[in-house]
């Protein structure tokens, strides 16, 4: 049985754009994977009837190689229609970063996120994902580690997505707002991923309050985001490092904030990784998942 697709063709019909203009802006991305594709059905038949190991070794180098250019074109497709014809979608398709992007641009701040958080979730832990989107993360960095996992986002597609893509049986993917309601606790973890930028000073405090009702004690929040602006204000929730860290600091105990600048993109781009907690931040000397001598 087919898992349902229905938010995703309801999006797909909203699209301001004609096929032709589509195959007219992508002639030769479609091109290349046509080409791709035929020459995949020929190596195909050429391994069946190889006569050695090395012949056939060859053959399979050569199809891992065409299999992705084909994987690297067709996610540059989606990544069109997904970003480039209105109305744009709201969230990430991750395998577009894992096919493409890293490839073409060298971008890898998409991968660093969720490799720290994954350093906070201690094995059968309960971990609760904020903005979990197309269940990417979940699956791939988070799953493997907690015994269980409630991911959350406000938007029914990227839900569907998550379910028909990122299913695993210690996961639960739910339709909710946050700034309305959270499942029920306790929970040892809170993974925020990088729409904690997307609200405001007064519905971050709002949430933390929330936060404190649902989370065991010594438990982590951690997550990661960008510097979306240099400017000082009180309604603005970072401008740097330490700002974010100063914000944390007001609702735990303990906060530890990373830093990284990607001059891939321009102007670089300012990515933070946040750990806050009551108890043992990872990398603090008493964390006993490390050693500095």
């Amino acid at each position: 049985m087919h898992a349902p697709t229905d938010h995703r063709d309801a999006w797909a019909r909203s699209k301001y754009v004609t096929l032709s203009q589509v195959f007219e802006a992508t002639a030769n991305v479609t091109k290349e994977i046509s080409r791709g594709s035929l020459e995949i059905d020929r190596l195909v038949q050429k391994l069946l009837h190889s006569t050695s190991f090395q012949e056939l070794y060859a053959i399979v180098e050569r199809l891992t190689e065409i299999s992705r250019s084909i994987s690297y074109n067709t996610h540059s497709l989606k990544m069109f229609c997904d970003f480039q014809i209105p109305p744009p979608s709201v969230y990430t398709d991750h395998y577009i970063n894992q096919f493409y992007v890293t490839s073409a641009l060298k971008r890898t701040w998409w991968l660093e996120g969720p490799a720290f958080c994954g350093l906070a979730i201690e094995p059968g832990s309960r971990v609760l994902e904020l903005g979990c989107g197309t269940g990417y993360y979940t699956d791939v960095f988070f799953s493997p580690f907690a015994a269980d996992i409630v991911a959350i986002d406000i938007d029914p597609r990227a839900i569907e997505t998550a379910r028909r893509l990122h299913q695993a049986k210690n996961t639960r993917y739910e339709v909710m707002d946050f700034r309305t309601s959270l499942p029920p606790g306790p929970f040892d973890v809170v993974v925020w991923t990088p729409t904690i930028f997307a609200y405001t000073v007064s519905e971050i405090h709002t949430l933390m309050g929330k936060l404190r009702g649902i989370i065991s004690k010594n438990a982590c929040l951690c997550g990661f985001t960008c510097v979306e602006t240099d400017r000082k204000d009180p309604e603005i929730l970072w401008y740097d490092m330490r700002s974010l860290a100063k914000r944390l600091k007001q609702y735990f105990k303990n906060v530890y904030v990373l830093e990284r600048t990607h001059v891939t993109i321009q102007p670089p781009r300012h990515e933070l990784f946040f750990f806050a907690s009551d108890g043992t931040l990872p990398f603090d000397a008493e964390w006993s998942h490390g050693v500095r001598l």
